[in-house]
């Protein structure tokens, strides 16, 4: 774009502004350059077409320029209603998915506090190298590396892609645009066969509940899974995820000359071979390892105990046991005394289950590690550190239905029906509305039953 152009697309930003907007903190210079390259982009891919652009998309564009994450948030929805979700005249991929990332990263900037966005993102960048490929697969995962990497347009310092579309043909369409070929993408087909791969899985394990009532369920919380003339019919946000999830696989041996890195978005048991802590996150690894390195295993403990400590002002030991993490989670939920940690966090809800998913998806890998174990030695390792993590994380937002369920889960499968009790018990007293966490106390208490029947 020359000079001319920009210069005219910043006058019209300008003058779309929102009345109140001029109340709001102007932007900091990085996300200011964010919010003007994806304008531009827009503005370039639309230029040459003739095809008419909204005026609510020039708007949300202002609005954020503005610092009016608020406003952008709301724009974000009605765009999304009346142009994307089901509209009959929906915006292209390369409008669209650029309206979301932007919308994305001030619906986190209204609702998170911004320096715990910057240490996400910041962490992330730590351990990511140059040129490689990353998978965002929460909001912030996505968003907050998308908004703060020198340029998400070229791909620096790494191509951040969000693991939750690939699915989605209008996204593989746009980032195709965006990157060319410096990442090879899925194909049609390949998107059809990650599809029949989880349909035959998910036809397996219904037929198995059927057929097998008083044993152990193996369709997932939050499947929706069911048979309609004699057809078996899977939907539901499990399903996609699942099937978005295998796509990564191909992502993965597509580009065998990068390296990759994922924020979790939904643990899949094909990818626990290839992983390895990252700091807050994983490396993916391109061939599949029997074994967790143990210097690596020794930096992860060591990361999330200076976090931890950082955060919440807490350092949980091996030795602490379930009363401690249950007697510790419920003091951190009110106002605990000599408290060593960051006050902010402890009031800002969206990081603590930000930052607690990371670390349960850190504890469901050493879970899985300690099943597959080699070895009695390299079990207990596993064990320990699943342990860990699991405490960390409920710790870090004993709020989070994730964070409760993989520990309640960890603890049935190490026939541990007591403290499974009283750590369910300690969880219902923190979120005693939850109807997740309610659905994991009844599903303990039936494990609970079952094993001690067998």
């Amino acid at each position: 774009m020359n000079l001319f152009s920009t210069t005219i697309l910043a006058a019209t930003l300008g003058s779309l502004v929102c009345v109140g907007t001029s109340q709001a903190a102007q932007p900091e210079p990085d996300i200011a350059r964010f919010i003007t390259a994806k304008s531009n982009q827009v503005y370039l891919a639309t230029r040459d077409v003739g095809a008419p652009v909204p005026p609510e998309v020039w708007k949300i564009f202002a609005a954020a320029s503005s610092g009016d994450w608020k406003s952008a948030t709301d724009l974000l929805r009605t765009i999304s209603v009346n142009y994307h979700s089901g509209a009959l005249h929906r915006l292209g991929p390369e409008v669209w998915f650029r309206v979301q990332d932007v919308g994305g990263f001030c619906e986190l900037l209204s609702s998170n506090d911004q320096k715990f966005v910057r240490l996400f993102a910041d962490e992330v960048f730590k351990v990511v190298p140059p040129g490689s490929i990353y998978f965002g697969g929460t909001d912030p995962g996505r968003f907050a590396i998308t908004a703060l990497s020198r340029s998400h347009e070229e791909g620096q310092p790494f191509f951040t892609l969000t693991q939750n579309a690939l699915v989605d043909s209008e996204y593989l369409t746009y980032v195709r645009g965006m990157y060319h070929q410096q990442v090879k993408l899925p194909d049609e087909m390949m998107v059809k066969a990650a599809f029949d791969e989880y349909l035959a899985d998910a036809k397996r394990r219904f037929e198995h509940d059927q057929q097998f009532p008083d044993e152990p369920k193996q369709v997932l919380p939050g499947e929706e899974i069911k048979t309609v003339n004699g057809q078996v019919q899977i939907s539901g946000q499990v399903a996609v995820m699942t099937i978005n999830g295998l796509l990564v696989h191909d992502v993965l041996r597509l580009n065998p000359d990068h390296e990759f890195y994922i924020e979790e978005s939904f643990p899949l048991d094909w990818m626990y071979p290839y992983l390895e802590p990252a700091g807050p996150i994983f490396k993916v690894r391109h061939a599949s390892e029997d074994s967790i390195f143990e210097e690596t295993v020794s930096n992860d403990r060591e990361y999330w105990q200076r976090l931890t400590r950082r955060l919440i002002g807490q350092v949980v030991h091996d030795e602490t046991d379930v009363a401690e993490i249950c007697t510790a989670a419920q003091e951190l939920s009110g106002k605990p005394k000599d408290f060593q940690g960051d006050a902010d966090f402890l009031r800002d809800d969206n990081a603590r289950k930000s930052f607690s998913k990371m670390r349960s998806a850190g504890s469901g890998l050493y879970a899985w590690r300690a099943v597959h174990a080699k070895t009695s030695s390299e079990r207990h390792v596993m064990e320990r550190e699943a342990e860990l993590a699991f405490r960390q994380a409920f710790l870090l937002c004993p709020q989070s239905p994730e964070a409760v369920g993989r520990y309640v889960m960890f603890l049935i499968t190490q026939h541990r029906s007591e403290d499974a009790q009283k750590f369910i018990a300690a969880a219902l007293k923190l979120n005693p509305n939850d109807d997740i966490v309610k659905s994991w106390a009844r599903y303990a208490q039936q494990m609970a039953d079952w094993q001690k029947s067998q």
